[in-house]
């Protein structure tokens, strides 16, 4: 049962990284498994096999979630947008009594509250960012798609920062979803031609995202370990505002306006909102209790 709890939030997680305005290392934060997944990708160009055993699970409830953002993400939010981004917005607020009990200070300062206020500023500053036409060419093509990569992993590394919305404003997420989406469609019908076909492509995305993920893991392992405190202040404060930013990059980019959807898609969505909320405090509890009898 331990084992697919983690793979459920993993998955959460590969979900999160997908959908616009939502940041999978926020996810990540919030579910309380952050620091474990950082600390793996730190050891991993040490220990490499006890890294993996450590967050196995993790790892393949991410490759779940992304699997499932690039076959049914743009389908649910074309059909139900309001249900579906509520039960994000849910998960996400129902993580704040956690997240609080990770700040483990004795006191707090000017300069937590200072952090958290910038992370929220920074956030809101996502809300102006537009999306722009992307021109590939042949050859520059295959070097973009690295790219992508390094984006869709800083992003699963950063918390507050959305990959696919960075990839909107610089044209490129329907690019990465095509590409996954093409890719596992080819795998679930067995067309092994067009696989082979796609494999540069997969391939070197697969590339960007290991290379991102290893360096800014490094990067973020320095930074939990020196500034853990202000880290948490400032996840408090993106998920205090995340709320406003995916509903508004929602908004943004679809065609219809989502907030005139019928009563009974909102109805469903007040309800999944309730049910995220849940889901995220009864995960983010038992993993207090788990460690309480650890300690």
């Amino acid at each position: 049962m331990n084992h697919l709890i983690k793979i459920i939030k993993g998955s959460l997680v590969g979900i999160g990284s997908i959908l616009p305005g939502v940041s999978g290392s926020m996810i990540a934060a919030i579910l309380n498994i952050y620091q474990d997944l950082i600390t793996a990708l730190n050891n991993f160009t040490k220990h490499p096999i006890q890294s993996i055993v450590k967050v196995w699970q993790y790892i393949v409830g991410v490759f779940v979630g992304l699997a499932i953002g690039f076959l049914f993400i743009s389908s649910f939010l074309d059909v139900a947008p309001i249900p579906l981004t509520l039960l994000f917005i849910g998960f996400i607020l129902g993580a704040i009594p956690g997240l609080r009990k990770e700040i483990k200070v004795e006191k707090f300062h000017w300069h937590h509250f200072f952090t958290m206020i910038v992370a929220m500023l920074v956030m809101f500053g996502f809300l102006f960012i537009q999306e722009q036409t992307a021109v590939v060419g042949s050859w520059t093509f295959y070097i973009i798609v690295f790219f992508i990569g390094v984006i869709t992993a800083i992003s699963i590394i950063i918390p507050g920062l959305s990959g696919a919305t960075m990839l909107m404003a610089l044209g490129y997420f329907q690019t990465l979803i095509n590409i996954g989406n093409d890719f596992l469609r080819d795998l679930g019908t067995f067309n092994f031609s067009s696989i082979a076909s796609q494999l540069p492509m997969v391939g070197l995305l697969a590339l960007g995202i290991v290379f991102g993920m290893l360096f800014m893991g490094k990067v973020m392992y320095q930074l939990l370990k020196h500034y853990k405190a202000h880290f948490y202040f400032a996840v408090l404060g993106i998920v205090f505002i995340s709320p406003f930013n995916i509903l508004f990059t929602l908004q943004a980019n679809t065609t219809d306006n989502v907030f005139q959807s019928p009563w009974y898609m909102w109805l469903i969505g007040i309800f999944l909102f309730f049910i995220g909320i849940a889901v995220t405090y009864l995960m983010s509890k038992k993993d207090l209790v788990e460690e309480h009898k650890n300690d």
